[in-house]
């Protein structure tokens, strides 16, 4: 895709100057080609929860944006690992589970938790064969929050220092401490970016959620936070003191992350898998702490609540889907409720190479 034809070339320099982006970034083929070399393998994304690999042996079988990897806990250290056996591509790992090592099921080479290779039958006439060269790739991972974070193309700056701020804003929340206390799955039919756009505003509480969120958190009265060209904060203050504050945070591009405030936090994080031009699967991971997590009237009360107000949005999301790949769409103005956008936006065209100086404000 020629970058002067890329549709984040023209993303404002300021958000009172924000508009929409062009039908073209949703559905077009070579735009999400590129999005997936320039931002999805060369940002940070996270593959799980280190609360799903807590113990010495634990192992997790992930795919990020078709790499298929295994998380490792060895002796208490992590690694993301290749799943892909050294000698003929089969997988070494599926699902989740405990072991002492990895074994390929082809012709059983057994790879030690940290990937290194340590049996492989019958290789003693090769001329080639050298064990200490048949290691798993190791990708470049970092622990924040409580998740495990990948760069497939280990060229990206370190993680933690860049989240400064928004470990600041969220170190009360503790999402560290929180555990995944169940899992909701849906197929979304939508390009991905109408899901973050989605999740980065409030302002369609007025539509979608006019009946729930919009009672209890008013979208007219939010505004973002803490921000930088990595992350953007959205506070939502509550209609009147008989509700709470709850906190939108994203790390770009794609790890969305939802906060109460209060006595016990509770939290969200949406993640997006199996990501094509105008579908993916999203996982909604419920996050509690583990005192909470255990009592399954809770997490019953919990998932009922999150399922209702995604539910109201899968409609928006459709039919924004259905509204930005006709002929007839022209992107408007943004509002100034809608700054985490503009944010967002900011982050894709530096990644997609069309401004020289890193996004800012």
């Amino acid at each position: 895709m020629p970058l002067d034809r890329s549709p984040y070339a023209e993303v404002a320099d300021r958000p009172e100057a924000a508009v929409a982006l062009p039908g073209q970034a949703y559905v077009d083929r070579d735009v999400f080609a590129a999005e997936q070399a320039r931002v999805f393998r060369a940002g940070w994304a996270p593959v799980a929860r280190t609360s799903d690999v807590a113990r010495p042996g634990d192992y997790l079988s992930v795919d990020l944006f078709g790499a298929p990897l295994v998380v490792t806990n060895d002796g208490g250290t992590l690694h993301v690992l290749s799943r892909v056996c050294r000698h003929r591509g089969m997988p070494v790992a599926q699902g989740r589970g405990s072991a002492k090592a990895l074994t390929c099921p082809y012709h059983l080479w057994r790879y030690d938790l940290d990937g290194r290779l340590a049996a492989a039958p019958a290789m003693e006439r090769s001329a080639v064969f050298d064990r200490a060269d048949c290691a798993l790739p190791q990708m470049r991972s970092e622990v924040w929050g409580g998740w495990i974070f990948v760069n497939l193309d280990g060229q990206a700056p370190p993680l933690s220092p860049r989240l400064e701020g928004l470990a600041e804003r969220l170190g009360q929340i503790a999402p560290d401490r929180m555990v995944t206390a169940d899992l909701l799955t849906f197929e979304s039919p939508w390009n991905w970016k109408v899901m973050v756009e989605n999740f980065l505003e409030s302002y369609h509480h007025i539509g979608p959620h006019r009946d729930t969120l919009q009672t209890s958190n008013p979208g007219l009265l939010t505004y973002e936070g803490a921000a930088s060209d990595l992350f953007t904060v959205l506070e939502n203050p509550p209609a009147d003191g008989s509700h709470g504050s709850f906190v939108v945070a994203a790390i770009f591009p794609l790890t969305l992350m939802f906060f109460t405030e209060g006595e016990t936090p509770l939290g969200v994080w949406y993640e997006l898998t199996d990501i094509e031009t105008d579908r993916f699967t999203l996982k909604i991971h419920l996050l509690a702490p583990p005192e909470f997590a255990a009592v399954p009237e809770f997490v019953a009360l919990y998932r009922e609540q999150v399922t209702a107000i995604h539910l109201e949005d899968v409609p928006a999301c459709q039919g924004v889907q259905q509204g930005i790949a006709s002929p007839l769409y022209r992107p408007g103005p943004l509002s100034h409720l809608e700054q985490p956008l503009w944010r967002f936006h900011r982050h894709l065209q530096q990644a997609m190479g069309q401004v020289a100086s890193a996004a800012g404000a």
